[in-house]
């Protein structure tokens, strides 16, 4: 037994001392991770992470630029991708390893490209061709024999490089091998190219080693931004099996061409039809009072049955408490009672009798409500005793400006000794009139009753509401605040309110974007959450106006793809289709629009001699004519209508220099000091 201890001791250190070690072993390697960018901070996709001392690749970034690795705690990593220079970072125990890479080459504004170049791979130069929202680029690479092997790699990534916001979109890279160069990389990829990042680009030279090649390149792009500046560049990078030996930027095309730029065209807003998308009513709760005022006998508690206007009252009284008890849209919530008696006598005494008056009263109407009605009731009383100055106020309202200027004297007079008041008021010859007419009317009770009820508010209260709380407003109030604005811009307002209130709103969504079209500021993000199937069509519509505004053709085409066929406007349809790419479908309903479009749709589909033809037979007035005629004249080559043609275009409207720059079709006609901006 102590054999068999002694032996799993053993063992048991010899497993610890194991551990040791292999923990010991493997903390010489760690988890680096970490993200790589630009000098301008974009993210790098496709970066290879070498380990330098043999360049073999450990990884590459992800679409975001994003790296991980396990790698020698204190070892290098090598980063190296085409249009960047390569970056070796020692490590250093770091686990977050963020690597900044710079361009290896400044970029060119203008390439001049000469033929018979033997030392250089030079793409030819191009046009940016629009179709739709998508750039098009079509370009061929020569690519001299002196400059290639069969050791060799060569990399194009061609690019979209937006002026306006400095920002570079990549298009589809091409991989052109050599023979041995992809033998050697299937042999390296255990022959599983899959796993070459680039495979999917490759092309293998197949051509006789004595002759150079040229390599065709076609690919789109989609563009958001039409309105932008564009050019197209290419970056180039030559590599044998460890280095990379050549690289070199081109700029092949500094202009887009795109006829359809001149469409002329112009579409009113839709207002909806359909009642289904106004807001229906909706009632409010709203609090609301009433009165009743009831006479006592002299000295009483009780009522003065003998007066007419008490029944009145009370008949009033019964007849509304009923009706708020019975109307399930209202709720009786308060009742407030005050009994009053008359300044002659004991205050004490008229207080009491006060008090008498308001339990008597209270009990008497009361005892008339549903008792669940009385248990939700909010019940309050108060006792009160009237003075000499109500008198002498009743007094002055009958026209009796002498006697109450009398009580009132008095009253001053007995200020600091009110309870002689009463005695010498009794002593006086107007005393009877006035305890046979106006006492009486200050012996009553008071009633005050609350209550709330569901009910429509009228206009005037629903603008009431609005200034004094816009956001108690329901839908159809906001509804009746838009349809009652007095401006355009006052409409606008209400339709922003109530979507900030119910986002879901269509028919203020929709108002808002007519409001916005109307003042030729269409915005998409209006509409952009109401879009559907099932959407209205003069919604559609509207949101399809405010995408062509925005250049976002595609996706204006993409909303009337929702609509019925037939439903939508012919016109619109058509355009969208036109700009959209669409020519055929679209050429007949546009070219109906004007003799100007079917030249601008003509040019759009290459059929440039009917085009020349057909802008020759008109009379060209405007800049715009004459600037569409220059093309027309420039892609048959005849280059004097062109040049004239663009100079009167710049005369009469100089501002069409800024698209001249960037215009494919006309660029090569401006004298070099117009090209510059």
């Amino acid at each position: 037994m102590k054999i068999n201890l002694k032996r799993d001791r053993l063992i048991g250190v010899l497993l610890v001392a194991m551990m040791l070690v292999g923990m010991d072993a493997s903390a010489q390697r760690i988890r680096v991770q970490g993200h790589i960018t630009n000098p301008q901070g974009k993210s790098v996709p496709n970066v290879n992470v070498l380990n330098p001392v043999n360049d073999e690749r450990i990884e590459m970034s992800d679409e975001d630029g994003r790296y991980s690795v396990l790698v020698e705690k204190n070892g290098s990593l090598k980063f190296t991708c085409v249009g960047y220079e390569d970056r070796t970072v020692k490590v250093a125990g770091k686990q977050i390893l963020n690597v900044v890479l710079k361009d290896a080459v400044i970029e060119l504004d203008e390439v001049t490209i000469t033929s018979k170049v033997k030392d250089k791979v030079i793409p030819e130069p191009t046009d940016i061709e629009i179709k739709g929202n998508y750039f098009h680029l079509k370009t061929r690479v020569p690519v001299p024999k002196e400059m290639f092997n069969s050791h060799r790699r060569l990399v194009l990534q061609p690019s979209i490089y937006d002026v306006t916001l400095k920002k570079r979109l990549l298009m589809r890279p091409v991989v052109f091998d050599g023979g041995t160069y992809n033998t050697t990389q299937n042999r390296m990829y255990d022959y599983d190219l899959d796993k070459d990042p680039l495979h999917e680009y490759i092309q293998v030279k197949t051509t006789s080693s004595r002759k150079g090649d040229v390599i065709a390149y076609h690919d789109s792009i989609y563009i958001e931004y039409l309105q932008h500046d564009y050019r197209a560049d290419v970056h180039l990078a030559m590599e044998n099996y460890r280095n990379i030996i050549y690289r070199d930027s081109f700029s092949i095309a500094r202009g887009t061409v795109n006829p359809l730029r001149f469409l002329e065209y112009k579409f009113s807003a839709f207002n909806l039809t359909d009642e289904k998308y106004l807001p229906k009513p909706v009632m409010q709760l709203r609090d609301t009072k009433g009165e009743v005022n009831l006479t006592f006998l002299v000295g009483k508690a009780d009522l003065d049955d003998k007066n007419p206007q008490n029944q009145v009252e009370l008949n009033r009284l019964n007849q509304e408490l009923r009706a708020i008890e019975t109307n399930p849209d209202a709720s009786l919530k308060s009742f407030h009672i005050t009994g009053v008696a008359s300044p002659d006598g004991s205050y004490e005494r008229n207080l009491q009798l006060a008090k008498l008056r308001t339990n008597k009263a209270l009990e008497r109407i009361l005892s008339q409500l549903d008792p669940e009605t009385r248990k939700l009731l909010e019940v309050k009383s108060d006792a009160a005793v009237a003075s000499w100055k109500e008198v002498a106020e009743l007094l002055k309202k009958d026209a009796k400006p002498e006697i109450a200027k009398e009580v009132e004297d008095l009253i001053k007079q007995y200020e600091s000794v009110p309870y002689r008041l009463n005695n010498v008021l009794k002593l006086k010859p107007f005393y009877k009139e006035i305890s046979a007419t106006y006492l009486p009317k200050l012996r009553k009770v008071q009633y005050t009753y609350g209550y709330s009820i569901f009910r429509f508010l009228t206009d005037d209260e629903i603008r009431g509401l609005y200034n004094r709380n816009p956001k108690e407003l329901t839908r159809f109030e906001y509804y009746r605040m838009i349809t009652m604005a007095k401006t355009p811009d006052e409409r606008e307002k209400y339709c922003r309110e109530a979507l900030e209130l119910y986002d879901n709103f269509t028919y203020a969504a929709n108002e808002l974007a007519v409001a916005t079209i109307q003042k030729d500021a269409p915005d998409s993000r209006i509409l952009k959450l109401f879009v559907s199937k099932s959407a209205p069509v003069e919604l559609l519509s509207n949101q399809a106006i405010a995408l062509l505004h925005e250049g976002k053709y595609t996706k204006a085409d993409s909303v009337l793809t929702l609509v019925p066929e037939g439903v939508v406007s012919e016109d619109l349809q058509a355009i969208v289709q036109a700009l959209a790419g669409y020519y055929k479908d679209a050429f007949e309903k546009v070219a109906a629009t004007s003799p100007f479009n079917e030249v601008v749709m003509l040019l759009a589909m290459k059929r440039n001699e009917e085009a020349w033809e057909k802008i020759s037979a008109m009379n060209v007035t405007t800049a715009r004519e004459y600037y569409v005629k220059a093309i027309a004249a420039n892609r048959l080559e005849k280059v004097g209508d062109a040049i004239m043609s663009i100079e009167k275009a710049l005369e009469l409207d100089p501002s069409l220099l800024e698209t001249a720059r960037v215009d494919g079709d006309i660029i090569d006609l401006l004298p070099e000091e117009q090209k510059l901006k």
